[in-house]
């Protein structure tokens, strides 16, 4: 093996040991975060700790499957497996698969298992965008309307409007951030950028306009002391957790928000939880693990024997770092509030098996063995 292979198949490990730390990191957190709405909703502390293990279970499983595949697999079955996944989004609209309970349409029930979708087009979009992109030269990619470019925006207009209809905000956005950042590297103009800048502007203006809920988002996330008990309530409790851990954190297993105060102590908002109980210290930590991520994931893609393992391997760690970047931004009154998982940390299956496999698809690229 040479040494370009070792260096790369050393980040691919790196890369392992930095989502082990970060699982463990979330296993941790979760048990105290849980342990208020475990008890009161289904009289077990550990009834979320509990599915979350079988989450992580099945995605080391699937992520092991993915090891034993050859990457070219997923550039041949792109398009299949966009199509699949997005027929399975479209499912979420039909009554009697919707999960019970859920106000938004992005859950459908399979058995005994509850399944997001739109999570899994954080694996399958990225590889279409970056099969397309591979198929063309740098000239092709350049052209403002060229074949590639066309296509881009219209699969990504298409899923906009899936997802926006569900609605998922923040998975829209992640992906939208993700795949720009896959053309950029594959050559993306100025003027493509601009004209691609102004299309996602109109549309998102129009969005607005037909769903006053967003604006007032926007509206509450600039001042939400107009309305502490309503629209601001959520990023008010949010930053009063996060002030209150000061610099150390007031204890693992402490916190006064996850007694039914701050809204999602488990899922969207485990970031606050964290800030109050480990601290700045805690928070600095997890932001660190997260820029080593994003830092090996861009070393991997560099390394990559193929246009479409590069463009495929910045997809997924955009994917996932965006994602925890918007969460933390939310979390912090950076961004306005829009609800997506920690990845690794937040409870939430789907988003954990779609982790855990764009890992395992990471590692394997940086193997270069398939």
């Amino acid at each position: 093996m040479s040494l370009y292979n070792f260096h790369s198949s050393q980040w691919g490990h790196s890369l392992l040991i930095v989502s082990s730390i970060l699982l463990v990191t979330g296993m941790i957190s979760l048990i105290s975060a849980s342990a208020v709405i475990g008890i009161q909703k289904h009289n077990d502390v550990f009834y979320f700790v509990k599915k979350q293990l079988l989450g992580i279970l099945l995605g080391a499983l699937l992520g092991y499957i993915v090891l034993k595949m050859p990457v070219r697999f997923w550039q041949k079955t792109s398009s299949f497996l966009l199509i699949i996944n997005i027929i399975l989004i479209i499912l979420c609209f039909v009554p009697s698969l919707q999960a019970p309970g859920a106000a938004a349409r992005r859950w459908i029930k399979l058995g005994p298992f509850t399944v997001q979708p739109s999570e899994f087009l954080k694996i399958t979009y990225s590889a279409f965008v970056a099969s397309l992109l591979a198929k063309f030269s740098l000239e092709e990619r350049r052209k403002v309307w060229g074949i590639p470019f066309i296509i881009f925006i219209f699969s990504l207009a298409v899923i906009s409007g899936i997802i926006l209809k569900q609605p998922s905000t923040g998975t829209l956005f992640t992906l939208v951030t993700a795949s720009i950042a896959m053309y950029l590297a594959a050559g993306m103009t100025p003027v493509q950028l601009l004209s691609l800048a102004l299309i996602v502007a109109i549309g998102g203006f129009y969005v607005v306009q037909k769903t006053p809920y967003r604006l007032e988002r926007i509206i509450y996330f600039m001042s939400p002391e107009k309305d502490p008990l309503g629209k601001g309530y959520h990023i008010l409790q949010s930053l009063l957790g996060i002030g209150s851990g000061g610099l150390w954190g007031v204890g693992w297993g402490r916190s006064v928000q996850k007694f039914n105060y701050l809204p999602e102590s488990h899922t969207d908002a485990i970031f606050a939880i964290i800030a109050e109980e480990f601290g700045f210290i805690g928070s600095v930590f997890i932001l660190f693990l997260f820029l080593m991520l994003f830092s090996l994931g861009l070393k991997i893609a560099r390394s990559a024997r193929t246009k479409f393992e590069t463009f495929f391997a910045i997809g997924l760690i955009c994917n996932i770092c965006i994602q925890a970047l918007i969460n933390i931004g939310v979390m912090t009154g950076v961004f306005p509030f829009t609800g997506v998982p920690l990845p690794f940390i937040s409870y939430g299956g789907s988003a954990m098996i779609t982790t855990l496999v764009s890992v395992a698809l990471l590692y394997k690229i940086a193997l270069k063995r398939g």
